[in-house]
């Protein structure tokens, strides 16, 4: 596959509520299948194929598991193979019951990328899949990621012979395999969220051999050095300069002799709800999915996102309900929960961009989702790097967020 078609295609696998499949959109790609299980979030996926302005078509929507996908996919040739493999077996907030857990994903996902062999491969997951209890098995996704070919013998075959027949093939390289970890704060979202990102380039893509990465284009040193060294952040939000506080102290000072480099300062929530009304107990006109929602509290761990810094991580949480981080914490100290909007917001859902529902699930498909920023990010440089004149740019070296394989 030398040459893309007129715009490059891609089969998403655990698309949840379509953060991802925005980002890829944004990037240049066309979906020729939307797979995910769980109904909240697929009935996301389809309510949004029916706006006039929509990415993706309602037939492109599947609910379905993707071990049994087969069907669906049969046929398709996808430049690029994409998706979140349920993150809960490797979470920090999860059992951590990892390769062991029945929601591990990633046999189901890789034997979908065995049958099709896509120039690209792109996995997210969570960033606890490095811990030194799971690292093994992340070597081991890699390694049969670089050597497709090498099948499991049958469903029984534990996870580490497969990984030593591998290992001890002579069945040479697929996939060029790079991992990255991502802070979505870094790329202009207006959240901390870390992530696990896996690329595959197939050897015979250009430069499968010389992709290393994306380049971040915000800091915390260049928000620090708006906020406490020229003011120019409280200046714009019409708001009285402040002192840091003692945890920020020594930074600052380390920000005012060396400089802020030549990044834009992370996006904070005040920056990103500086023109989102204030929710009430009534929908706003044009403003869906933005009501207020009462009983907010802190408890310990759970103090909320303060205002002038980006959001905590939007997580699913215990039945969609997130807790502290799905809260802002204002400099008075006061709390209220985000609604729903503006942890979509947050995520880099556009305004248009609807979540019906009850707010326990939508909030569950919101905290799963890809940051939209991340993914366009990630998708467009791919297109760059393989194929410049399709993306309409020239290949340039990046400079990576984090690169590790």
């Amino acid at each position: 596959m030398n040459e893309l078609p007129p715009r490059p295609t891609t089969v998403e696998l655990f698309a949840g509520g379509g953060g991802m499949a925005l980002g890829l959109s944004k990037a240049g790609f066309e979906h020729l299948a939307l797979i995910e299980w769980w109904r909240p979030a697929a009935e996301v996926l389809r309510h949004n194929a029916k706006r006039d302005n929509a990415l993706w078509t309602p037939a492109a929507v599947h609910q379905r598991d993707i071990r049994t996908a087969g069907d669906i996919l049969a046929g398709l040739q996808p430049h690029l193979i994409a998706g979140g493999p349920p993150c809960q077996p490797f979470s920090l907030a999860g059992v951590h019951a990892g390769d062991n857990d029945e929601r591990n994903m990633f046999p189901a996902a890789l034997d979908i990328v065995r049958a099709h062999r896509p120039p690209l491969v792109l996995f997210e997951n969570v960033p606890g899949l490095t811990r030194p209890g799971f690292a093994p098995y992340l070597d081991y996704v890699k390694t049969q990621l670089r050597r497709p070919s090498v099948e499991p013998r049958d469903p029984d075959e534990l996870w580490f012979d497969h990984n030593t027949r591998i290992l001890a093939s002579h069945e040479p390289e697929e996939y060029r395999v790079y991992q990255h970890q991502i802070d979505a704060a870094d790329l202009g979202v207006p959240q901390t969220r870390r992530r696990i990102f896996l690329i595959g380039i197939r050897i015979d893509q250009p430069g499968a051999d010389t992709w290393a990465g994306i380049p971040s284009t915000h800091s915390r040193d260049a928000l620090l050095h708006a906020q406490y060294v020229t003011g120019e952040y409280w200046d714009r939000h019409r708001l009285l300069r402040r002192q840091p506080s003692d945890r920020y102290t020594a930074h600052v000072e380390r920000v005012r002799k060396l400089g802020a480099g030549d990044k834009k300062p992370w996006v904070t929530l005040r920056d990103l709800l500086a023109h989102v009304p204030a929710p009430s107990i009534w929908e706003t006109a044009g403003w869906p999915n933005h009501v207020f929602i009462p009983g907010a509290r802190t408890y310990a761990k759970h103090t909320g996102s303060p205002i002038d810094l980006p959001s905590k991580t939007i997580k699913a949480g215990v039945h969609g309900v997130s807790g502290g981080e799905a809260m802002i914490r204002y400099l008075n100290g006061s709390v209220r929960y985000l609604t729903i909007r503006e942890a979509a917001l947050a995520q880099g859902f556009p305004l248009d961009y609807e979540f019906p529902g009850y707010r326990s699930r939508v909030m569950g498909v919101i905290g799963n989702a890809v940051a939209v920023g991340v993914a366009a990010a990630l998708g467009q440089a791919l297109l760059e790097h393989t194929y410049p004149a399709h993306a309409g740019v020239t290949a340039r070296a990046h400079t990576a967020v984090s690169v590790s394989a």
